[in-house]
């Protein structure tokens, strides 16, 4: 009798469970963006003939119910953490380290894309009549080598291979192309990267921008006379892409040089005053408040620095803090996103008359971007 009472009690529970889920579905509001994973969610899936037939409707209306569960975030950082013990967080693309640390998985050598790649940059160079830089940085997790396996994550055992993958990258530069290795200034500084985000930390950019201006022999401020600020609560791309909340959130630094830098960009021809976008801070993603993002391109004025001359900088996401360090050594800074930048920027090269060319990507960018081909 007692078993057959267990049994009833666990149908019962299971369709109240459900009924309670579906209760949910129906009555609870539908969000359309999602904080913590920094994405828009779902639309309800609308019902067409040729959505049904395709099988395109099935499609949508899973993702529609994926995206939109009663208590989402719950299940979606359950599912996190089961994978993190049973060591299946391998499987995934961000990687829990010790210390709280986020990375995102070792680069995979890519030989088709970096020739293709190598190839439309040379050939790029070959166009100008300057030198034209490359710079590739390395990711957080070969910086952060020695903290790569946590105690929960038994296999978590992969080596970054970023130093050997930018000097065989490096040993493919023919001539009017010059190699910037940052590797000696980065190599174990994983304090030069966040603890949730891919990109590195403003110490870490500025570390680089004095290397490189060093080797440009250009006169650049030292760290002390920058002032500092700094935000609490910053979660990052590692951290949205991860689902594992327990992560607590970090700091971001605003370095404040020049007062006098204006910012515009090719979307919105108003100009800014000043590097940062202090109202991005509001917002889910304060990583922004760093340029204001990515834009096809951003023009950096400095009145400061008259006369000493302007760089063209072929860039990813890594440059939004980058430029504004650039802008402390150089008139004018002008960034340019392929992603979104679709002229030929030799075209744009002649008509400014740059005086110095730097081609800056992170290496997972650079082996993965399908966008460099529309360098020309």
């Amino acid at each position: 009798m007692k078993a057959r009472k267990d049994e009833i009690l666990t149908v019962v529970l299971f369709c109240g469970f459900l009924a309670a889920m579906l209760m949910g579905y129906l009555l609870l509001p539908k969000a359309e963006f999602s904080d913590r994973e920094k994405r828009y969610l779902a639309e309800s899936p609308e019902l067409t003939w040729t959505d049904l037939v395709s099988g395109q409707l099935s499609s949508d209306v899973e993702s529609y119910m994926a995206d939109h569960i009663p208590g989402r975030d719950f299940f979606v950082g359950l599912n996190a953490n089961y994978d993190l013990l049973t060591g299946r967080q391998i499987t995934k693309d961000v990687r829990l380290l010790q210390g709280d640390r986020l990375v995102e998985a070792p680069v995979a050598w890519n030989e088709a894309q970096v020739q293709k790649n190598m190839r439309v940059i040379q050939n790029f160079a070959d166009t100008l009549n300057v030198p034209v830089d490359l710079m590739l940085i390395p990711s957080a997790g070969w910086a952060a080598q020695s903290q790569r396996v946590t105690s929960l994550d038994l296999f978590s055992r992969e080596i970054y291979l970023d130093s050997e993958i930018i000097e065989k990258i490096y040993a493919m530069v023919g001539e009017n192309l010059t190699c910037v290795d940052m590797t000696p200034v980065l190599a174990g500084r994983e304090d030069y990267y966040y603890q949730t985000d891919h990109h590195w930390t403003s110490a870490g950019a500025y570390a680089v921008c004095e290397a490189y201006m060093e080797q440009l022999d250009r006169d650049y401020p030292q760290a002390d006379d920058f002032r500092t600020e700094v935000v609490e609560g910053f979660t990052g791309s590692n951290y949205s892409r991860s689902a594992l909340w327990q992560i607590p959130g970090e700091t971001l630094e605003l370095w404040h040089g020049s007062e006098n830098i204006l910012v515009t960009n090719g979307e919105n021809p108003e100009v800014h005053q000043g590097v940062f976008y202090r109202e991005r801070l509001e917002e889910v993603d304060k990583y922004t408040v760093f340029l204001d993002g990515n834009h096809s391109v951003v023009r950096l004025e400095n009145s400061k620095n008259a006369g000493k001359g302007k760089i063209l900088v072929v860039r990813d996401s890594y440059c939004n803090v980058f430029g504004g360090f650039l802008a402390e050594a150089y008139e004018t800074v002008v960034l340019v996103d392929l992603r979104y930048y679709k002229n030929p920027v030799s075209e744009l090269f002649e008509q400014e008359q740059f005086d110095d060319v730097l081609i800056c990507y992170s290496i997972g960018n650079f082996m993965t971007d399908q966008n460099i081909i529309w360098l020309r």
